[in-house]
């Protein structure tokens, strides 16, 4: 019995989830290490979308943005034009994790 790839659109997502957890993993580490508190806007007791726009501002949520379209650009490239099976999702995401690493090592500038 052969073993069945998944299909294309999952592949992407799954993917592009590799990558975004990829980014995501330092960017919490980090986050939590700092421990600050997004609730310093007022006195009052801020709403979520209070939250959101500080967080947006704080982290600088434009980058992330292009970032995840980037990100969505690589996955379709992996799948489509590569032409890269994946047959677990497992292996779709780990696929995502190294090409992300593989991408930021090659394009960072190497200090002297």
């Amino acid at each position: 019995m052969n073993p069945t790839a998944l299909p294309n659109l999952n592949a992407v997502l799954l993917v592009l989830a590799g990558i975004i957890l990829s980014m995501l993993l330092p960017l919490a580490v980090a986050t939590l290490r700092k421990a600050t508190h997004l609730e310093t806007l007022s006195p009052e007791k801020p709403t979520f979308m209070q939250k959101l726009a500080a967080a947006w501002q704080r982290y600088g949520g434009t980058k992330y943005l292009i970032f995840l379209l980037a990100a969505t650009l690589v996955a379709v490239v992996i799948v489509f034009l590569l032409g890269m099976q994946f047959f677990t999702n497992r292996d779709a995401i780990l696929a995502g994790f190294a090409w992300e690493s593989l991408l930021s090592k090659t394009l960072t500038k190497k200090q002297p």
